[in-house]
């Protein structure tokens, strides 16, 4: 029997992957779940895209499935087309701000080991041992907290990033790199907002 469902695949004119998942229930009805995905964008973006469904009997669906895909089709490989650009446009961003982030690095390196002389001769009487957990936990949660906007950037979740990141009142001797991280995730935000704008448009 000759069909020609895959040239109506072909006709929707979208490059990459075409993920198809049809369920039958007991009564006839099937549930098409159709999800498109490329490989040159990043699963963190790609996870983000729901699925489309379709629900109808067989007759239905052979009647008018195509027609319904169409017009989310279109839109979703627009958004995919958008994502790409975005991460391009990030990756560049990246290599640019790298320079400045060495510089700003290295220039961060010497100061804690001389304030921290400075705290020891000016605390001749506090026990050395706690000062040293004491700045070992105020590291680690700096660390963590790190970590975790750096997480949160990879997953295009910019405005909890910016929330995580640590007060550099709380960090002096690490405020530049603080604000160094908290500008190149407004960059990818506003950046993000411009190109889901557009698509919105």
């Amino acid at each position: 029997m000759k069909t020609n469902f895959f040239e109506q695949i072909a006709g929707l004119g979208f490059n990459g992957n075409f993920l198809l998942n049809i369920h039958q229930d007991e009564t006839g009805v099937q549930t098409v779940s159709v999800i498109l995905k490329r490989e040159s964008v990043k699963a963190t973006a790609g996870t983000n895209l729901p699925p489309m469904l379709f629900k109808a009997t067989a007759q239905e669906l052979d009647e008018g499935f195509f027609e319904q895909l169409a017009q989310p089709v279109k839109q979703t490989a627009g958004l995919i087309t958008n994502l790409e650009t975005y991460q391009k446009e990030v990756e560049k961003a990246k290599k640019n701000a790298k320079p400045d982030k060495d510089k700003t690095a290295k220039a961060t390196t010497a100061e804690p080991d001389e304030e921290d002389d400075k705290e020891d001769d000016n605390n001749l009487f506090t026990p050395q041992e706690d000062d040293k957990q004491a700045k070992a936990e105020k590291k680690r949660l700096y660390e963590e907290a790190m970590d975790r906007v750096k997480e949160l950037a990879k997953q295009m979740k910019y405005a909890e990033a910016l929330a995580q990141l640590p007060d550099p009142a709380e960090y002096p001797d690490k405020a530049e790199l603080i604000e160094a991280k908290r500008q190149e995730i407004q960059a990818g935000k506003d950046l993000y907002d411009k190109l889901a704008q557009q698509f919105n448009d």
